[in-house]
């Protein structure tokens, strides 16, 4: 398992070191936000590579920074959990960073999703063991609702492993925007 406490460390200070920034702002929706989601993972990888595939429960943490209503930046941790093939078996996580634009439609944010997710497959086999990492497109589409700084959220979203045929997580989770 990696070692990702740098990283929760920076999730944790992005949203204080911005708080100034997004104070003025009035709207529930703008500012600055944390969240997670939890849903169902596919993974399927090239039969050529390592031939492994599952669905399983993957799940993701973000923190972002929505300075308009029409936009959002946003940084996560996802983890679509093990692909197996009889004894053989994958581990897949990443760290991405995505812009989000929503539409502006009352009541709901529909958004689309499009960044860039830097990927580690952890594979073992009986008689060996290796890693595989890089850097891919990440693209979705979501649906959400917010009451007051709390949010819920309903999203797809693929990523475009290079040794992977399809990697994607549908889930749904909840935000809370700090002003």
């Amino acid at each position: 398992m990696r070692d990702y406490r740098w990283i929760i460390l920076a999730l944790a200070l992005v949203p204080a070191a911005l708080l100034p920034a997004t104070a003025a702002l009035g709207d529930e929706e703008v500012g600055l936000y944390g969240g997670g989601s939890i849903g169902q993972s596919s993974e399927r990888f090239h039969p050529s590579d390592y031939g492994l595939r599952a669905q399983n429960t993957g799940y993701q943490v973000a923190a972002g920074w929505r300075p308009l209503d029409l936009l959002a930046a946003e940084l996560n941790y996802v983890d679509l959990g093990r692909a197996h093939s009889g004894i053989n078996y994958a581990d897949t996580d990443g760290i991405g960073v995505s812009a989000l634009g929503f539409l502006p439609i009352p009541l709901v944010d529909v958004y689309g999703r499009l960044g860039l997710v830097n990927w580690r497959a952890d594979v073992h086999a009986p008689f060996s063991s290796f890693h595989r990492s890089g850097s891919d497109l990440t693209y979705g589409v979501g649906a959400g609702m917010h009451w007051g700084s709390l949010g819920a959220r309903l999203e797809y979203q693929r990523y475009d492993m290079s040794v992977a045929s399809t990697m994607s997580l549908a889930s749904v989770g909840v935000t809370w925007t700090f002003l």
